[in-house]
């Protein structure tokens, strides 16, 4: 019984540790990537993409910086998941159609 325990604990604290610093699964909740991306699909994030920061946390504790670690820019098309700072609880899943310097027409 005690060994099972402790396999049991190292799992949630592997697959803790990885959810936080390296892949995170997202479900998608709306359809405003319906042409790609279906509501209800399921994707994995990697979080090596644009670096870390407080956000890439859990519940956003603020144990890094204020500014992003090991940031890349983001590319034209990229997919990109990310969180209000005035609402750390939904996460927003959308394409990236301009970059800074650009102008975005609606």
């Amino acid at each position: 019984m005690k060994d099972t325990i402790r396999t049991v604990v190292y799992a949630v604290l592997i697959a803790l540790s990885i959810r936080v610093s390296a892949y995170e699964p997202f479900s998608i909740p709306s359809g405003s990537m319906v042409s790609t991306l279906l509501v209800g699909d399921y994707l994995f994030v990697s979080k090596f993409a644009y670096g870390y920061s407080r956000y890439s946390l859990p519940f956003g504790l603020p144990l890094l910086p204020p500014d992003r670690v090991f940031f890349t820019e983001p590319e034209r098309g990229d997919v990109a998941v990310f969180k209000l700072p005035s609402d750390n609880s939904t996460d927003f899943i959308k394409r990236i159609i301009g970059l800074p310097g650009d102008t975005v027409q609606v």
